[in-house]
This record gives structure tokens, sequence and C-alpha cells, in this order.
């Protein structure tokens, strides 16, 4: 035994050293990043190029995607409408739906963020989440969308991309330990390298990402959003070439009587983009109802019904490309064109509504074409040598059906002249655009069609972001357990001598199963003091407590508790088990609600911004005041696992925990303010605030 244990002393000092050059390590790599991340704005500007590069990548390899799926279900790389004239019924309606199961599956079990449009889902994270995406979300998008649309569903390449770029952008930033104000910027890089690498238009992809992903425009964020697109157009044109998307015939604005039709088309592309609005919106709802089918298989549904729906105009599948190019150079009828127009808009709404996976933008695209070339049809006659040609008309519906359905005019524009290269139109396309975009924001009241979806789910945005900064917080994490209750039957004079004894502000009067009837408020209480002294024993509870008075539930925003407080002005909410179960949980404090909106407000980018700042601190303790100074920190392992408010720091060292830098499971930094209850984990980095004696000696 003793020689055992002769053995092993020498292996203590050792090990020792090994723990020390790994704190080493850790503390040199982090400082390497804070100097990296937290100074130079060329920093920001050269994780932009990144994200540029990868999302031109990413661009291309998604395309590949569609083709092989593209080639295995119809045996052609870009499967022509006259390929899908000849193709057998059986394979028009089983192969949108056997990708629609695919899909499905994808969603359900791998990643329900590539389910749908895509953007909605990066604008929330922007607003909401901190614009922090889940990296998993680029892989699953790539193959929910591409197997979507390669198997023939109405949908876009666009939406996919910029949630696959959003994807990249979020991960490098997060890998880079970025502050949230950057995340987002480099989430708007990704999603405008998305934009640029398809439609080979790298300004109108800045200002997509600057107008629909931000909601707002600063140089600072502009900057490294355009190196982002620049450099995926730079990749995409180096795969496919410098060609412009579509190839219109030669067309132009040839007299200031165009005006006309073109007013007229505006008007119908901004009540179309309404219409396309509130279809995809309807068709989500329709195919979210539960109990009718498991969420995996409707997608295969709505796959079947657009197979139904190709048998009879089998130009519905697909994006819609075709669609633009035929409304360009096909003279077709005028009903043709319009009901090729409905039909592609039910297309999309099986498509997306059942829970396939592609984006709105080219679909809205083929919309406007064949919307402006049904004008047209109607002009030309009228117009005779005074006409500009019919693909003037579906160019120019193009763009006011991007506006309408994105409320970007900026964007719509500039999307038309970049994807087409024609400049002759800019006339009667700023007018179009701008009267479909004011004409659809009034009916759709001020909401996008990436918008619309989150206003449905109840979150508001403005400038790109919730101004309720108490969206993402529930009630079921503020409130508190314990509250007074009482019978309806107990006296009013009991219930008074109760009330002004109690440290709490509301009775609550419940059943014999603890259900909530009504509530007693102090108030409630004086007015009864001041009835008749005779009433006291007759009156009861039931006969004084308020019965219609409002109440959350656990899963409640603060932010719906806000405005019910506002409306009630009462001191607490009750918080039921749910609508059916009308049982007490607890309550809801109204002061409890104001310390998260501020505590909200201070941490929404404090903790990065300071934690820039403090990046020399693994050298040197910070002197910021006289007597007080900043130095990090390395608990030791007897602190492992206790909670702040066990290692009572304060007292023990005399100084206070700020921040603390921790190593996420993924390798990443992340630094945030931690409270009380906050367990101190191994690894973890804690910036202290105190004298200079004690944080020397904590450093």
């Amino acid at each position: 035994m003793l020689t055992v244990m002769s053995r092993s002393a020498p292996q203590q000092p050792r090990t020792t050293r090994l723990r020390s050059l790994g704190r080493w390590a850790r503390r040199l790599g982090r400082s390497w990043m804070e100097q990296a991340r937290g100074g130079e704005y060329l920093f920001l500007l050269f994780t932009a190029a990144i994200i540029g590069i990868l999302g031109g990548v990413g661009s291309i390899i998604f395309g590949a995607g569609i083709h092989l799926v593209q080639n295995i279900s119809w045996g052609l790389i870009e499967p022509t409408v006259e390929l899908l004239r000849t193709t057998s019924p059986w394979k028009l309606l089983l192969i949108p739906a056997a990708g629609g199961l695919i899909v499905g599956l994808i969603t359900t079990f791998f990643a329900s963020e590539a389910k749908g449009h895509g953007v909605p889902q990066v604008i929330k994270a922007v607003a909401l989440a901190g614009a922090r995406i889940r990296g998993r979300v680029a892989l699953a998008k790539i193959f929910a969308s591409a197997i979507t649309i390669g198997s023939g569903g109405s949908a876009g390449r666009e939406g996919p991309v910029i949630q696959i770029g959003a994807a990249i952008g979020s991960r490098i930033g997060q890998a880079m330990g970025m502050s949230t104000r950057r995340l987002r910027t480099l989430v708007a890089c990704g999603a405008a390298a998305g934009i640029a690498g398809t439609f080979n238009a790298p300004v109108a992809g800045a200002l997509f990402s600057v107008e629909v992903i931000l909601g707002e425009f600063g140089a600072a964020q502009f900057s490294p959003i355009v190196i982002s697109s620049v450099l995926a157009t730079v990749v995409a044109r180096s795969w496919h070439g410098n060609a412009a998307v579509f190839s219109p015939p030669p067309c132009t604005f040839a007299s200031p009587w165009e005006l006309i039709p073109y007013l007229l088309l505006g008007a119908l592309c901004g009540l179309a983009s309404w219409v396309y609005i509130h279809l995809i919106s309807r068709a989500e709802i329709l195919f979210d109802r539960p109990g009718r089918l498991p969420n995996w298989s409707r997608p295969a549904l709505g796959g079947l019904m657009l197979g139904a729906l190709a048998l009879f105009f089998p130009q519905v599948m697909g994006g819609g490309l075709h669609l633009c190019n035929q409304a360009f150079s096909d003279h077709l009828p005028a009903l043709l064109l319009l009901t090729l127009a409905v039909a592609k808009l039910l297309a999309t709404g099986f498509t997306l509504g059942s829970g396939g996976s592609g984006g709105v933008f080219s679909p809205a695209l083929a919309l406007g074409a064949l919307l402006g070339a049904f004008v047209g049809t109607l002009a030309e006659p009228l117009l005779g040598a005074r006409f500009g040609g019919v693909a003037a008309y579906s160019l120019v519906g193009m763009g006011g059906v991007i506006a309408g359905t994105m409320l970007a005019p900026i964007t719509a524009i500039l999307m038309v002249i970049e994807i087409t290269s024609n400049y002759a139109i800019i006339l009667p396309v700023m007018t179009v655009v701008i009267l479909s975009t004011v004409l659809s924001s009034r009916l759709s009241g001020h909401l996008s069609i990436y918008t619309f979806k989150l206003a449905r789910d109840g979150i508001r945005l403005f400038r790109g972001r919730s101004p309720d900064l108490l969206q993402a917080h529930r009630v079921a994490d503020h409130l508190q357990p314990h509250f007074e209750t009482t019978r309806p039957s107990e006296s009013a004079r009991d219930l008074v001598d109760r009330i002004l004894s109690s440290p709490h502000a509301q009775f609550y009067v419940v059943d014999d199963e603890g259900a909530l009837l009504g509530t007693i408020t102090l108030a409630d209480a004086r007015r009864i003091l001041l009835s008749p002294p005779a009433l006291l024993g007759v009156l009861m509870a039931e006969d004084v407590m308020r019965r219609h008075t409002p109440y959350v539930l656990p899963g409640s925003s603060l932010s719906d508790a806000l405005a019910k407080f506002a409306s009630t002005h009462l001191p607490e909410l009750p918080v039921l088990h749910s609508l059916s179960d009308r049982r007490l949980l607890g309550t809801l404090a109204y002061p409890d609600v104001l310390n998260a909106y501020q505590d909200e407000i201070f941490k929404a980018d404090a903790p990065q911004a300071l934690s820039r700042g403090l990046a020399s601190l693994s050298a040197q303790p910070l002197e910021i005041a006289p007597g007080y100074e900043l130095s990090e920190w390395e608990p030791p392992a007897d602190l492992h696992g206790k909670s702040l408010a066990d290692a009572r720091l304060p007292d023990t060292r005399g100084a206070r925990v700020l921040l603390i830098k921790r190593i996420a499971p993924d390798g990443t930094l992340h630094t945030f303010l931690p409270d009380a209850r906050t367990i101190i984990q191994a690894a973890d980095t804690l910036i202290l605030l105190g004298p200079p004696t004690e944080t020397a000696e904590s450093h």
C-alpha cells in the first residue's frame, strides 16, 4: 500500500500543472477572441465577407440539390411545361405528395423552423431571440426546400436561401462571441447573401435585408451587408455566369398615356397582394388545425392537392419562373392569364400552407407577371402605337406584387431592374410599386406577408424588432404562488377584518373546487366599511366581489398581462391553470412586470458591450473609480455547483459579480448578466467589482 502511494504521489503536481495549463489556454483563447471581436470594425467587415462567400456557396449547393431532386423526380434537371403535360397523371399526383411526406418528416422530427417560407422565422429571431438561429436549420432547410421545389411544389428558392444564409451568419457570429447588435447585422448579411446569390442582384439583396429583415437603416450596418451581398454575387457568378435571371423581349415606356393602365395595374397588384397574404395565412390555419392529421402527413396532403390542380394547369408547378417567361413572350388570352394567376395562388397555398418548405418571392413574381400581362393584353388594342409591349406590363406587375406582399418598395424597384437589366421602364415601375404598397398596406393593416404570420402569433414589430420587450417573457416565470382566498358565503364583516390585517392587496373568491369566481380588492374593502353597520352582517363575499376580473394563463406573455393591467389598474392579476380549468394557480404582480421590463432594457446589449470593454481584464485589473476596480476571477472547485447567493462573494471576498463568461457545449463563448440563482460552473470566469485588495487577491 505504501508502494502504491509513493508511485501516485508525483501525479498530483503533474495534474495540477495540466489543469493550470488548461486554464491558461482557455483564458488566452478568450482574451484573443475578445480582443479581435471587441475592437475593430474591420473584424466585423471581415466576418461579413466570410458570410458572403459561404452564402454564395450555400445558394449554389441549394440549387444543385433542387436539380438533383428534379432529375430523380422527372428525369430532367429543369422540367418544362411540355414535359409535365405529357407526364402520366399518377406521377403528377404522387410525386409532389411523396416529396411532401419526406418534408413533413424532416420538419416534424428534425427542425420545425424549416417549415413554410422561412423569412418570418428569421425576422422573429432577429426581433426576439437575439438573432440566434440553430445551425441545424440551414441543413434542414436545404433538404426540405430542395425536395419541395424539386418534386414540383409551388414555392420559390429565395426564402430557403435567406434562411440558410441567416443561419450561417448567426452561427458564425455566435462562434465569434458577437454582441446581439452585431449578431443581427450578421444575420442580415447572410440573408442578403442568399438573395444576391440566387437572383444575381447584389443591390436588391442588400436593401432587402435592410428593409425587411432589420427594418432599419444605419451606415454601420449597411456596409457589412453590402460586402456580404457583393461577395455572394461574385461566387454565384463564377458558377452560373453573369446572366440576368429573366430575358424579356425589348420593351419600353412608350407614352404618358400608358400611365392610365399602369395606375389600374397598381391597384390590381395591391389587391392581389392582399389576397396573396391572406390566402397563405388562411391555408396555414386550415392545415394546422389540431386533430385532423399528424403533422408529418400534412405536406403530403398539400402535395396531393397540388398534383390534382396540376392535372389541369401543369404550369403552376415549381417556383413560377417559366410562367414569368411565358407571360413575357407568349401572347396568351387575357382570360387564360387571369385563370393561371388564380391557379398559381391556390397552388402556392396548398404547398406552403400545408407545411412545405420554400419561398413566397418567386410565386409572387409569377403572379405579378401574369396580372401585368393581363392588363397589357387589354390595353394593347386601346393604345395602339402608344403601347410599350406586354413584357413591360409583366415586368412592372412583378414589381407591384413584390412590393405589395413585402411592403418593401425600394427593394421591389431595384429587384425588377436588376433581375431584368431593363431601365427603360423605371417610371411605371415606381408608380405601380408605390400604389400597390400603399393599397396593400391599408388593406392588410400595415402587415407584410412575413409580419402577418408573426402578428397572428401575437408578435408586432417596429423598425425590425419588437417594441414590446416583454413578448418573450411568460407569466409562469413570474407568478407568485401565495395568495389569499375566501368562499362566497363568508360574511363581509369577517372578510374586511381579514383584508385589513393581510399583507395581500387582493382576495380571491373560489368555489369548493378552487375555481375562481371573483376578486375583492382593498378598495372594495374600504367601500364596505363605509356601508351602514347593519349591512356588514348581511353582506357576503359573493355580494361584493368583482365577477369579471381579467385573468392570465401561465403561457401568456407579460405583454398581454401588461395590457390587462393598463385597462384595470389592479395591483395584481389572477393566474388560472387554463381556459377550461379556472382553478387559481397563483398571481402576477404589477411591480414584477415593471421590473422585468426594466431588466430587459438594461440587458439588451449590456453584457456584450461591457464584455468588449473588459477584454483587457485577462491581463490586469481595470480601475474604474477610486477604491474600485474590475477583474476576472476563476472560482475554485469548492464553489462549482453553488448559486451566487450561496457563494456569498460580497461577504467573503468583498466583491460583486457583474458578468459571467461561460463556454457553451458547442464551444462558443457567451457573456451574460447573472442573478442570485445563477449556478457557478467549472471553467466559468467571473467579472468582479470590488476594492483593489480583494480583486487583486481574487485575480
